[in-house]
């Protein structure tokens, strides 16, 4: 789910921009030795070996050709980001506030049967959605067994790639979603939650019943989602967190770097007035995004639920506050 950010940062790479702590490594390719033509059949011939795949899936690796768009994408990732000012705005704006609380009405019903089942607050599992595919309407339309193979045969993260791509083929291996359906980003994210292919082994289930996992269905997406952030420690019982106004020194920076999680008692030690109800026992820590007013936050453990998701600030962050919209 990460490559999602990435990809949102390359289409406006043409703003001023300040240093990301979540840059991408872009460090250069192991360049191949061999054609890709003779790479591929050697791939297909390993797994031939190994039958771990049946045939017509396998045909699938048959005059594949090389994608050096999803290779220029992969290396052009931009070295810094927009601030979270800009994010925010790009991602919590009047449309998507009105559209957010429309599909939430009238996923009423879907939404609590998957929050009874696993335990997750339904407007997180909306923000997400609409944050990673905008309810499903844009997820991508990039041959996912062609972009992860041009990916592993380039080198960057080679061996990264060779596990998505096998992934992948066991997802249409075992029959969950037609070749022609399977299509996402140009690394490899994707459905109407932007899984990996190994987080859809990981994490994807059958909420429809029947008997297919398919992430371009809403009822699975939404479903398989939940079950992630369950499985990822998510407490239903825990409010996120809040932002809050506190007077920062390096004390506090440094806190912040490390994720120290305090008492609430300590935070209040330092005047801050907290607007939501926590328990005595609840912990949080200090998020300061790189913002240019220095925004700071408040979080309990569920911030870092969302960051197993997406390891972003910005990302963990927007889904809060988008989902507080729904309120």
């Amino acid at each position: 789910m990460r490559y999602i950010l990435f990809i949102f940062l390359f289409f406006y790479s043409n703003l001023v921009f300040t240093k990301s702590q979540d840059s991408p490594d872009l460090s250069v390719a192991n360049r191949n030795a061999i054609e890709w033509n003779d790479w591929i059949i050697n791939l297909k011939k390993n797994y031939e070996k190994k039958k771990k795949f049946k045939k017509n899936t396998l045909k699938y690796l048959d005059n594949l050709k090389l994608n050096k768009k999803v290779i220029d994408l992969d290396r052009k990732q931009p070295e810094f980001t927009i601030n979270f000012n800009q994010y925010l705005k790009r991602n919590i704006n009047d449309k998507k506030k009105n559209e957010l609380k429309k599909k939430f009405v009238e996923n009423k019903l879907l939404l609590k049967k998957i929050e009874k089942k696993y335990q997750v607050d339904g407007k997180v599992i909306m923000a997400l959605w609409a944050i990673e595919s905008s309810f499903g309407k844009y997820t991508g339309k990039f041959d996912i067994i062609r972009s992860l193979a041009s990916l592993a045969f380039d080198g960057r993260r080679k061996d990264f790639f060779l596990k998505e791509l096998e992934h992948a083929l066991r997802i249409i291996d075992d029959g969950h979603i037609p070749k022609n359906q399977f299509l996402g980003s140009w690394a490899g994210a994707f459905g109407q939650t932007q899984f990996m292919p190994s987080t859809f082994h990981r994490y994807a289930i059958d909420f429809d019943g029947n008997n297919k996992i398919n992430l371009f269905e809403k009822q699975d997406a939404l479903a398989s989602g939940a079950n992630y952030l369950n499985l990822a420690g998510w407490d239903n019982k825990l409010y996120w967190g809040e932002k809050i106004k506190i007077e920062l020194n390096n004390d506090l920076r440094n806190l912040s770097d490390r994720k120290k999680f305090k008492n609430l008692k300590y935070w209040e030690n330092y005047g801050i007035i907290l607007k939501n109800k926590y328990n005595e026992d609840d912990l949080l820590r200090l998020i300061i995004p790189d913002s240019d007013d220095n925004q700071c936050y408040l979080v309990t453990k569920n911030f870092d639920v969302i960051l197993d998701w997406n390891r972003s600030n910005y990302f963990a962050l927007t889904v809060f506050l988008l989902s507080n919209e729904i309120d």
